[in-house]
């Protein structure tokens, strides 16, 4: 799927991963795409509630080897 922004956390823990997301995101354009890549599961769960908080809309998760890749559409 094709993206406009590539965001790694992979390896982040606690609030880590969502403040550089919150961070980064802020300087993209609404409706552009971001990939999002991290190794912890438990960003699937907050993935989600960070997409519900902030209304941006997540696409697609996807789980391969170990990866955990977010497509999000910037609202």
């Amino acid at each position: 799927m094709s993206h406009d922004h590539f965001i790694d956390i992979k390896n982040m823990c606690c609030a880590a991963p969502i403040v550089l997301l919150t961070k980064s995101i802020k300087l993209f354009k609404s409706g552009d795409v971001v990939l999002i890549e991290s190794n912890k599961v438990s960003m699937v769960n907050d993935i989600s509630a960070y997409c519900k908080m902030t209304q941006h809309l997540l696409i697609k998760h996807e789980e391969i080897s170990g990866l955990h890749h977010f497509w999000i559409q910037i609202k």
